[in-house]
């Protein structure tokens, strides 16, 4: 018996084969080559650590590393639909497919380069989500010339529901004074 098919066909049965996962991870390393990670410490993020990618002012890719009493408890990956839309398309596969080679991708590649960065171990990828609507990426802050420390403090303090004794508290216990102002600052202006 002789079964012959149409490449068209060969090619629809060998959708997951290296070449085409290698081709995925490529174009991956290619795009955040391009982008600009910032990151959150447990200090600024209530216990936990997370990663931003920029890519042409679009917050495509966010990490967020859950800890539970100081041990890592969980690994969110969270990407733009139309990140993964693009992938799709320029690859012509599922999206389900294109969502696992990104979260295996991200876990392998990624995850030990931010573990230096943050001088973590153990952190890992558990579950990846898919966020339908694209975040504009956060202006890089730029401490104004001039402004002293009572000053951040006391526009902190205008501007939230804290007291100036809860701000100094936080500043001792490891809140960067700087982001904590940038991140009021920004939230005012959007």
């Amino acid at each position: 018996m002789r079964i012959i098919i149409t490449e068209e066909q060969f090619n629809r049965f060998n959708r997951s084969s290296n070449v085409l996962q290698n081709g995925i991870i490529k174009y991956l390393n290619l795009y955040i080559s391009e982008g600009k990670r910032t990151f959150r410490t447990k200090n600024n993020n209530f216990g936990n650590l997370s990663e931003d990618w920029c890519v042409d002012n679009v917050n495509s890719i966010t990490a967020i590393y859950y800890f539970e009493d100081g041990k890592f408890d969980s690994g969110h990956l969270i990407v733009t639909n139309n990140f993964v839309n693009k992938i799709s398309e320029i690859f012509s596969v599922k999206k389900s497919y294109v969502l696992h080679v990104i979260e295996e991708w991200y876990d392998e590649v990624m995850v030990p380069k931010f573990e230096e960065l943050v001088n973590e171990s153990g952190l890992s990828v558990d579950v990846i989500e898919v966020f339908k609507d694209e975040r504009r990426c956060s202006p890089e802050f730029v401490k104004p010339e001039g402004i002293t420390d009572d000053e951040m403090i006391d526009y902190i303090v205008a501007n939230t529901l804290f007291k100036r004794e809860d701000v100094i508290k936080q500043i001792e216990d490891g809140v960067d004074l700087d982001v904590l102002y940038f991140g009021i600052k920004n939230r005012d202006n959007n």
